[in-house]
């Protein structure tokens, strides 16, 4: 005995050997089938005595003979029935039925026919092929190829199975003939239904030719129309016509232009003279919705209460000056000029300083809906344009998703990640992106889809980006960058008292605990387990603090706790970083603090350097990209141009030794054009011996002839100069202007150098 999924059919029989289609509607039977084929077990077919029955209640209710199967396809169909492609390989008893809660199950044993290798057997086989032929002349209802499939069947059992299941009997008689395990006496009654139908077929050919006599053109007309409803009728298959009605019925509830409205009639026209379940009306269908979901004509009311505004952004996010000023810029020329087009800003900084949080906070102050479209990792240019509707599974892009799912006309759109697409040999998505972007262009988008012009020019666009060095000239030019940067840890403090705690507090249940953690307990937090120029790993930290309180707050009854060292010790584990990297303070040959600027903020980049037994080359170790290979040869190039200036510690320096420069964390690539000064006093420690001071870092680029040139990130470079525990830093003189954009509780704490050559420079980093 053997166990199987099992699922009932009404008015279905199926024969061994015999590919057959049916279709599975009933709730029970789709979840038995999506577990057979889930667990890959063997499924089981029978018929119900019943087929008007909707349940059945056990054994007594299915015919005791049926049949085990393998699934071949499965096809899910509009009208929310399965379609099940299925094989049938052995009759089968069935011994028990289990109802089980969600699905049905069943034990059976396999019946092997008998009597298939005598002489009667085959006398009968003959003639049962004899009657078949004379059958399929007369009515023409089978194709003759299966006469010749027919003779190619040496298996007497099989060629009876086939038989049968072509044979137009009701399904009464076909399970008869499925549970005639005698082949030869099966042979006889195929003899005894097809002597049967061939008398029938003779009696309707015989009404067919008189009627055929007396029908004008008008009654033929009449009589197929009749006799098509009749078969819908018999079949219950109106499918099609509540789709066309359904669809009819959205498109004079929509408020769409009379262009688009042309376009649905033309389509509709065409999906009427498609039959139902055919892949191209699904095509169509699927096209006609999308078109008929699209916001036309929609739109939100804008909020233009500045005051409010301001207000709702203040309440969310803290600091963030320059990007709340923009919005409210925004919201006061479209209070003066309502018709103004969309904007687009691009929100760029490291990750976790509120980007992504920050743009919900801006539709929520215009009043718009708030839409994401993810743009990591996107290669093809058809997720920005859509699919050409050619092809089963073609559907539109992410932009005009997004647009449907905003149901408005002027939705506030996230383009996040725009630094993350790439492209590939299926298009540039990026050059796609520039007529999206492009208030002059996307008026009319084009998406290869829908195939007619959109207007994106009421959408408020806000891209986000790590690192703008990645998004392509051409794309960055159609968006106003404003530059997030990273946060001070007073920023931090701030932002932890007056938001993180609270949410951490309310995802863990402590919303009733009287939670005291000090300023000293929060900056501790963020020196000593975080290192980030964002919040993200700043908000982990405290969740997973509540998270450890949660269990005691449970286990001991706490109404109240004060976050002490010990405590903090004890939920977040030992420090993970040193609370001051620059502990090390004695001056040192060889070893320089630069500044750099990267997607996760501004860190300290240490240069090392030394002297190895050589013929004068430079060699550079640290994963450095083309720019700072250069900026290290400039550097290198000017010491060796000023051996007055700069005097060896022999003579024949160059001539006898290498120069080695390494920069720390090998595996981080480095790029960049302001490194110049780092590596020269690097170089120029190494070749005179003197000692670099090590409380002091740098930035800025070098010419050949040793000017100091502007940089780029000088807030980030600071902050992180600050962070490390570095309070003196040497800036280009050309950076002045940027030294208002430093926080003030950074800046009254650095001592700034301003370097116009790398004299200037000298004078400050040697040690005396």
């Amino acid at each position: 005995m053997e166990k199987a999924f099992f699922l009932p059919t009404r008015d279905v029989v199926i024969f061994p050997g015999i590919v057959t289609p049916i279709y599975v509607g009933r709730v029970k039977s789709k979840d038995t089938l999506d577990e057979a084929v889930t667990s890959k077990s063997k499924l089981v077919l029978g018929m119900q005595i019943d087929p008007l029955k909707e349940g059945i209640s056990g054994k007594n209710d299915i015919y005791p003979i049926g049949v085990v199967v393998n699934v071949l396809q499965i096809v899910k169909m509009p009208n929310n029935t399965v379609k099940v492609l299925v094989e049938a390989e052995d009759r089968i008893y069935f011994e028990k039925i289990d109802l089980e809660d969600t699905f049905y199950k069943a034990d059976y044993r396999i019946i092997k026919c008998t009597n298939s290798d005598s002489k009667e057997t085959e006398a009968i086989y003959r003639k049962v092929i004899s009657y078949f032929e004379k059958y399929v002349a007369l009515t023409g209802r089978i194709n003759a190829d299966l006469l010749v499939n027919l003779k190619g069947i040496k298996d007497i059992n099989n060629v009876f199975d086939l038989i049968s299941s072509n044979l137009p009997i009701n399904s009464t008689a076909k399970q008869k003939l499925l549970e005639m395990f005698d082949i030869r006496a099966r042979g006889e009654e195929l003899i005894n239904l097809l002597t049967n139908e061939m008398e029938i077929a003779s009696l309707e050919k015989k009404i067919d030719d008189k009627v055929k006599t007396k029908m004008n053109e008008s009654q033929k007309a009449y009589y197929i129309k009749e006799k098509i409803a009749a078969m819908k009728e018999e079949l219950g298959d109106y499918s099609q016509d509540e789709d066309m009605l359904d669809l009819l019925e959205k498109l004079q509830k929509a408020k769409i232009p009379k262009d688009v409205k042309g376009k649905i009639d033309a389509e509709m026209k065409k999906l009427a003279k498609m039959p139902p379940f055919s892949a191209e009306s699904t095509v169509s269908r699927n096209y006609i919705e999308t078109l008929l979901e699209l916001p036309w004509e929609k739109m939100t009311k804008d909020i233009v209460d500045l005051e409010k505004a301001d207000a709702i952004l203040e309440r969310d996010h803290y600091g963030l000056k320059e990007a709340k000023e923009r919005v409210l810029d925004y919201l006061a020329v479209k209070k003066l000029n309502p018709s103004m087009k969309g904007s687009i800003l691009c929100f760029a900084g490291p990750p976790g300083v509120g980007k992504t949080s920050l743009v919900k906070s801006i539709a929520e102050a215009m009043g718009r809906k708030f839409v994401r479209v993810s743009l990591g990792g996107v290669r093809d240019e058809a997720e920005i344009r859509g699919h050409r509707r050619t092809y089963i599974g073609s559907m539109p892009g992410k932009i005009i998703k997004a647009m449907k799912d905003a149901g408005t006309k002027n939705p506030v759109m996230l383009l996040d990640e725009i630094d993350k697409m790439s492209n590939d040999y299926k298009g540039d998505p990026a050059s796609a992106m520039l007529e999206v972007l492009d208030p002059e262009q996307n008026k009319a988008f084009d998406d290869h889809y829908i195939d007619i012009p959109y207007d994106l020019s009421k959408v408020f666009f806000v891209a986000t980006a790590n690192d703008l060095r990645n998004v392509s000239q051409p794309l960055l030019d159609r968006m106003e960058i404003i530059e997030l940067s990273s946060y001070t840890e007073y920023e931090k403090l701030h932002i932890a008292k007056k938001f993180l705690i609270n949410q951490a507090k309310e995802e863990n249940g402590l919303t009733g605990l009287d939670l005291d953690i000090s300023e000293a307990i929060i900056l501790r937090i963020i020196n000593e387990y975080t290192r980030e120029a964002g919040v993200r790993n700043l908000k982990r930290e405290i969740v997973s603090l509540c998270r450890k309180l949660a269990r005691d707050v449970v286990e001991k009854k706490w109404e109240s706790i004060v976050i002490t060292n010990e405590l903090l010790a004890k939920y977040l584990g030992k420090p993970k970083f040193r609370p001051d990297k620059m502990s090390e303070r004695e001056p040192k040959i060889g070893n320089v603090n630069g500044l750099a600027w990267t997607a996760v903020g501004g860190v300290t980049l240490e240069v090392q350097g030394v002297a190895i037994p050589g013929k004068g080359d430079l060699s550079l170790t640290g994963t450095l990209g083309n720019v700072m290979k250069e900026s290290a040869q400039v550097a290198y190039t000017f010491v060796k141009a000023n051996p007055q200036k700069y005097k060896a510690t022999a003579d024949d320096f160059f001539e006898k030794n290498n120069i080695h420069l390494h920069f720390p964390e090998g595996a981080t690539p480095k790029d960049g054009p302001s490194a110049g000064i780092t590596i020269a006093t690097t170089i120029i420690s190494v070749v005179t011996g003197k000692k670099v001071k090590q409380d002091i870092a740098m930035t800025g680029e070098i010419t050949i002839r040793g000017e100091v040139l502007a940089i780029g990130g000088v807030k980030e470079k600071v902050i992180g100069a600050h962070r490390a525990g570095i309070y003196e830093v040497i800036l280009p003189d050309d950076n002045r202007v940027d030294e208002s954009d430093i926080p003030e509780e950074v800046s009254k704490n650095m001592k700034i150098h301003f370097v116009k050559t790398y004299d200037d420079v000298e004078k400050l980093v040697f040690s005396n």
